[in-house]
């Protein structure tokens, strides 16, 4: 694995390779995350898409718990050329669990499957911005993948009518 190059340098036109780390515009709060380039992809209409590994974010799933890790995420090129700030590190390995992309990457490939089209911290917010808003019983999909790590205690516990509620700790 190499640096990139001196510290607050690296070449901003750089094409997007697996096992690249790069530093991004972060939201508020999450200042030391950085993303991880799992490939680079080409619809049967052109459309070209970055797939990425988040890692050190704080999203809240409506079952409790923070993810601070986003296993994949499909991002269009040209969005994450606007979010990238510096290439820290090339050659790192991939990491061993790449099924969500590559079942992503097969769909995407002819045309049944899209990227997020905005900034990285705008994806997240949007992420965020969705996970708030569902109740347990109606999880988004995208907190049913075994993809997500999930830090907290997770209970179950019993509602008036006797159905089990999934209840998340403080982590």
């Amino acid at each position: 694995m190499r640096r990139a190059g001196r510290r607050g340098y690296s070449d901003p036109m750089k094409a997007f390779a697996p096992g690249q780390r790069w530093t991004y515009r972060t939201r508020p709060g999450e200042e030391t995350s950085t993303l991880m380039v799992l490939g680079r992809d080409q619809s049967a209409a052109g459309q070209v898409a970055v797939s990425v590994r988040i890692e050190d974010i704080v999203l809240r799933p409506p079952i409790g718990g923070i993810i601070t890790e986003l296993m994949h995420a499909p991002i269009e090129e040209t969005a994450l050329r606007q979010s990238v700030t510096e290439l820290l590190q090339e050659g790192l390995p991939l990491p061993s669990d790449l099924g969500s992309y590559e079942t992503w990457r097969l769909e995407f490939e002819k045309g049944g499957a899209g990227a997020f089209d905005l900034p990285l911290a705008d994806t997240l917010d949007l992420i965020d911005r969705a996970a708030e808003h569902q109740p347990p019983s109606l999880q988004h999909p995208l907190f049913r993948k075994t993809n997500v790590q999930i830090i907290a205690p997770f209970e179950e516990e019993e509602t008036p009518a006797g159905h089990s509620q999934g209840r998340g700790g403080q982590a």
